[in-house]
């Protein structure tokens, strides 16, 4: 459960980081652009500038939410096993794994047979879930579900 919770940890962050570097890319991208067409054709001959600057505005919006996510990432204690749920476990349900950490959604890990989910203490699954342990039930959209295991 220990090295699930370690690969877990590590692929939530290193969707962070490819997803503000990925917000990053398009923004270099539109800068230049608007570099480009400013150079070439003057500010306000450029029907596209207003567009291009509105796609800057919403790229630089999703990088900073997610480099705030990253700061708040790096603030969880994802040391040692947890024996109740709670931010910074890792919570195996009957049909998948939920590390509780920041929104991510569905975690890419090497040869794991179940699907991994990063979730936020928002989540309304956590909600229904926070302060269970392994062997509880709980019922989440009408399922009874059991907890298996929480580290």
């Amino acid at each position: 459960m220990k090295d699930l919770k370690i690969a877990a940890v590590a692929a939530c962050k290193k969707e962070i980081k490819e997803r503000i570097d990925v917000h990053q890319a398009k923004l270099d991208e539109i800068n230049e652009s608007i570099e480009s067409n400013e150079t070439k054709h003057g500010y306000e001959n450029d029907d596209s500038h207003g567009e291009l600057l509105g796609d800057f505005e919403r790229y630089a919006q999703l990088r900073e939410e997610h480099e705030d996510m990253l700061v708040e990432f790096r603030n969880i204690d994802f040391h040692g096993g947890k024996s109740t749920v709670q931010e910074g476990a890792l919570v195996v349900i009957e049909d998948k794994v939920v590390l509780i950490s920041v929104p991510m959604g569905e975690l890419s890990l090497l040869n794991d047979t179940k699907k991994v989910y990063a979730i936020s203490r928002e989540a309304p699954i956590f909600k229904v879930m926070k302060g269970l342990k392994g062997g509880d039930t709980f019922t989440f959209n009408e399922k009874e579900q059991k907890i298996l295991e929480v580290y």
